[in-house]
């Protein structure tokens, strides 16, 4: 997420937490041990540590819906939120029946074809081509999965895809929210998405025309525009 926030960081703090089961952070068997509420709790003890009374909190895919989660219910610590691909949703059964399929890679230990697989249902076949023209980075997220033992990485995974569907909740947020849908993306949809910024009273939707679960990877001076208006609109920068 760094390089999104490049043009803001002369006018922002930016910290970037790595999850629970994600980049430096602890691994942890248990599918329980990776719901919203536990990292959530985690995030809570993380600003409350850097005494940080309140902070815009946003991110894409599983951060994204963190970030929605975490405006639900500590409400104090958020002061907007930008919610790129955030899925407040149950997985689709395609989805469900995609990970049953590929379930026995991580269990025999193929983290790089799972890894394979999984960008080519989140971003397409010409994503995987270019990630894997880029060998550095590629070993890089093969090296950050490779952090997880078998148990650990199917407890983040089986979790995943056995979410619950919690957009109801979102009609409880109160701070300004940007909602951010690629056009390509199948979860969350774009009817999916604009239907989260119909809940949360006030929030605004950016589709980016051709956008992937990522756009902003593929589309992301779009995206960065998006969040400059946001952010000027609400008077969010120093």
């Amino acid at each position: 997420m760094a390089p999104d926030l490049e043009p803001f960081l002369p006018r922002v703090r930016a910290l970037l937490p790595d999850t629970r089961g994600h980049g430096r952070s602890s691994r942890c068997e248990r599918p329980e041990d990776y719901t919203y509420p536990r990292k959530a709790e985690d995030m809570r003890q993380w600003v409350d540590a850097l005494d940080i009374p309140a902070a815009i909190w946003g991110g894409a895919s599983m951060g994204a819906a963190l970030s929605l989660w975490l405006a639900v219910h500590a409400p104090t610590l958020v002061r907007a939120v930008v919610s790129i691909s955030g899925p407040p949703y149950t997985p689709p059964e395609a989805d469900r029946q995609w990970w049953a399929a590929h379930r026995p890679l991580v269990e025999a230990g193929r983290f790089e074809d799972y890894l394979d697989a999984n960008v080519r249902l989140r971003m397409g076949e010409e994503a995987l081509t270019r990630l894997k023209a880029r060998p550095e980075r590629y070993a890089e997220l093969i090296g950050s999965l490779r952090r997880h033992s078998v148990p650990s990485f199917l407890a983040l995974l089986d979790e995943t895809y056995s979410r619950p569907t919690w957009l109801e909740d979102c009609a409880r947020i109160r701070c300004p929210v940007l909602v951010i849908s690629g056009s390509e993306d199948h979860f969350p949809t774009v009817e999916m998405s604009r239907r989260v910024a119909e809940t949360i009273p006030g929030a605004r939707l950016h589709v980016v025309a051709g956008g992937p679960h990522f756009p902003n990877r593929t589309h992301r001076g779009e995206v960065q525009a998006a969040m400059a208006t946001f952010f000027e609109d609400h008077r969010l920068l120093a």
